[in-house]
């Protein structure tokens, strides 16, 4: 039996290593919004497709009287202020208790630039704002006319996202779409159960990395299943990668993408990275809506440090690329190499964008 586990558990790291090597698909958290550019707005849509990701998620909620609309929170009191005078609400506001007329007239999503001080939009709007820009979108929600509307307006593309069990059975019914069902470590193992019931695109979403393990991502794949990590915090995201998840969803991340046509491409040399030595790359120029992103093949300990908080302590044997990304605006980007202990790149190369 000992035999057979460790088998097992070597052909599921040799898959890994295999799918490891693939580019995931990259979905933006609540749209690829910004300091500017208010979470969950139409304008996040847009945004969404010029940066190059193929999707992005939204947050389902119904006002008083029942009208889908786009938004996290059960409260407005984060991203929203009262439209006469954009003051900050003073006292608690919860979606399900305004209709929604006072809402399109009472309040308007937070944004120090006036111009997207702008009404919070219905499901439809931004479906509708999805198919024009071809972002699948990706709806959060356990409200199965959600999905329908969502299959009016997409046909099959958009992925229904929910820990609903009946939800996604009732999804199922009319939609081909592709559903992932959210898992936890204590019911991860169930979703080999649950899956095949569904039939069709199928696939997990976890925020956990204990759920979304190397084995269970390796058998997952193996059925041709999608798996997505979910907000991951770094540097956990680089090691969902090198897992061999197939989906990202993230506030920041990107993928190195020539695709995405980047201002500035660096090519780095097979060359050894003393320990304490540091190699920095920086952007031409500082630009207004921007992002970076490397992958590289190493040997060793190192740091990557894409700005002052994105720090990834790494280590690599060798055998797997390695790819890191994040947007940003206002700021000339960067990417830092330090040595940790003496490492040996093998290859590498930098991107910065501008969008």
């Amino acid at each position: 039996m000992k035999r057979i586990l460790t088998l097992c558990t070597l052909i599921c790291t040799f898959v890994a290593n295999i799918y490891a090597h693939e580019l995931p698909k990259m979905f933006a958290h609540r749209g690829c919004w910004s300091k500017i550019v208010p979470e969950n707005s139409i304008p996040a849509v847009g945004r969404a497709a010029q940066h190059g990701y193929m999707g992005i998620e939204l947050d389902v909620r119904l006002t008083k009287d029942g009208k889908m609309v786009i938004m996290h929170d059960k409260w407005l009191n984060r991203t929203c202020r009262n439209a006469s005078d954009y003051s900050k609400l003073t006292e608690k506001v919860e979606v399900k208790n305004v209709t929604f007329k006072e809402l399109r007239k009472n309040y308007v999503l937070a944004s120090p630039n006036p111009e997207y001080r702008m009404q919070i939009p219905t499901l439809e709007e931004i479906l509708k704002e999805c198919k024009k820009h071809n972002i699948v979108p990706m709806l959060h929600s356990k409200y199965v006319e959600s999905y329908r509307l969502a299959q009016k307006i997409m046909g099959d593309n958009w992925i229904c996202f929910t820990n609903n069990v009946e939800g996604m059975k009732e999804c199922r019914k009319f939609s081909k779409c592709l559903i992932l069902y959210g898992i936890r470590p204590h019911n991860a193992d169930l979703a080999f159960e649950l899956l095949p019931q569904l039939g069709g695109k199928v696939g997990v979403s976890s925020m956990q990395r204990e759920a979304l393990t190397r084995e269970r991502i390796a058998k997952f794949r193996s059925l041709g299943y999608e798996v997505q990590a979910s907000i991951y915090r770094s540097p956990r995201e680089v090691y969902a990668v090198r897992d061999g998840v197939t989906m990202i969803l993230s506030d920041y991340n990107l993928m190195p993408n020539p695709d995405n046509n980047p201002a500035k491409v660096v090519t780095l040399d097979t060359q050894t990275l003393a320990q304490g030595q540091t190699l920095r790359i920086d952007a031409d120029r500082k630009v207004k809506d921007g992002g970076c992103a490397i992958e590289i093949e190493f040997e060793g300990t190192i740091e990557i440090a894409l700005d002052k908080d994105k720090i990834y302590s790494l280590h690599s044997n060798g055998s797997h690329c390695d790819r890191i990304g994040m947007r940003y605006i206002n700021r000339k980007g960067y990417v830092m190499l330090h040595g940790i202990e003496e490492s040996k790149i093998k290859s590498a190369k930098v991107y910065f964008y501008e969008f």
